[in-house]
C-alpha cells in the first residue's frame, strides 16, 4: 500500500540564503530572544493590572517575532512585513499603556465592544447558533455594553474605531516611534489591503508582466527583519521600564547589536538602512 509522503512546511533550503543574507543579525537574535525571555518570565508578585497587561503583551511580541522570522526564514517577506505590522501595535500599546495608566480602563473595557459585534454578527448570519449561547452570556454582554459604551461613543453617537482615542499613527508619534511608524505602515497595510499599489510590489517584471512572482525570494526580508529587530529592542525597553528591571543583557547592548546587524546603507536595494 502506497503512503502518503510527508508534507514540507514552507522552503527549508531556501533558509540558507537568508542565513547567507543576514549573517549578523542572526548570529545576535539569540541574544536579543534570551533578553526578552528574560523579563517575560521572571517571577512577578502582584503586579499592577497595566503591568499585568504589558507582561503579557510583551510575550505575544515575542510569539509574533517568532512567526516573522519564520516567514522571512522561508522566503516569504511580504507575509513577514504583515507580521511586522501586528507587531508593531502590540509594541507600540504596550509603551502607550506604559506611558498612560489611565487608559488601562478603556483598553479592557473595548473587550464588551468586541463581544457585542460577536453576538450581532450571530444573530444577522448565523441565528441557528442563538441557542448554544445562553441567555445568562447574551444578557451580561448587553448589559456590559450598555455600561461600557459611553466611552466610546463619538459626537453622533457612533462607536469609535478602536479603544483608543487616539489612531495608530497618533499613538506611535505619542510613544516616539514615529519612525518606525513611517517605516513599517505604508507598506504593510498595502500587502495587507490588498491595494493595486501593495499587489504591484509581488511582481517581478524581469521574469512575467502579467503574473505577480512565487516565492521563495529575498524581496522585503530585510525591511520585516530589520524592523521586528528594532521592535523587540523597543518592547525590551518598555518592559524593563514598567517592572524596573534590567534585562539580561542591556538594552544599550542590545541597541549596538542593532546597529552591528544593520550597518550604513549598502548598493544592495534589499537592504534597508537604519532610519
Amino acid at each position: 500500500m502506497a503512503t502518503n509522503p510527508l508534507p514540507i512546511f514552507g522552503n527549508p533550503e531556501f533558509a540558507k540564503e537568508v542565513q547567507a543574507e543576514f549573517p549578523k543579525l542572526f548570529e545576535v537574535l539569540p541574544r536579543l530572544s534570551a533578553a526578552l525571555n528574560d523579563l517575560t518570565s521572571r517571577a512577578c508578585e502582584k503586579p499592577e493590572p497595566h503591568q499585568r497587561v504589558i507582561l503579557n503583551l510583551g510575550l505575544l511580541a515575542g510569539v509574533s517575532m517568532l512567526e516573522l522570522v519564520t516567514l522571512a526564514g522561508n522566503g516569504l517577506g511580504q507575509g513577514a512585513l504583515k507580521i511586522t505590522r501586528t507587531l508593531m501595535e502590540t509594541v507600540v500599546n504596550a509603551e502607550y499603556l506604559r506611558q498612560t495608566p489611565t487608559e488601562l480602563d478603556a483598553y479592557l473595557k473595548w473587550s464588551w465592544v468586541e463581544k457585542k459585534k460577536d453576538l450581532n454578527y450571530v444573530r444577522e448570519n448565523l441565528p441557528h447558533l442563538l441557542p448554544v449561547i445562553t441567555q445568562v452570556v447574551v444578557d451580561t454582554i448587553e448589559r456590559q455594553f450598555l455600561a461600557v459604551r459611553v466611552l466610546f461613543e463619538k459626537q453622533n453617537g457612533d462607536i469609535r474605531s478602536s479603544w483608543c482615542s487616539l489612531n495608530f499613527a497618533e499613538r506611535s508619534t505619542k510613544v516616539g516611534a514615529a519612525d518606525l511608524y513611517r517605516l513599517v505602515n505604508p507598506l504593510s497595510s498595502a500587502f495587507i489591503h490588498g491595494t493595486s499599489g501593495g499587489l504591484a510590489r509581488h511582481f517581478d517584471t524581469t521574469g512575467d508582466v502579467d503574473r505577480i512572482a512565487v516565492p521563495p525570494s529575498l524581496e522585503y526580508c530585510s525591511l520585516a527583519l530589520l524592523a521586528g529587530h528594532q521592535l523587540i529592542c523597543f518592547m525590551i525597553e518598555t518592559l524593563a521600564k514598567t517592572f524596573n528591571w534590567e534585562p539580561v543583557h542591556s538594552i544599550a547592548s542590545l541597541m549596538d547589536d542593532l546597529h552591528y546587524a544593520w550597518p550604513a546603507p549598502e548598493p544592495d536595494s534589499r537592504r534597508v538602512p537604519l532610519p
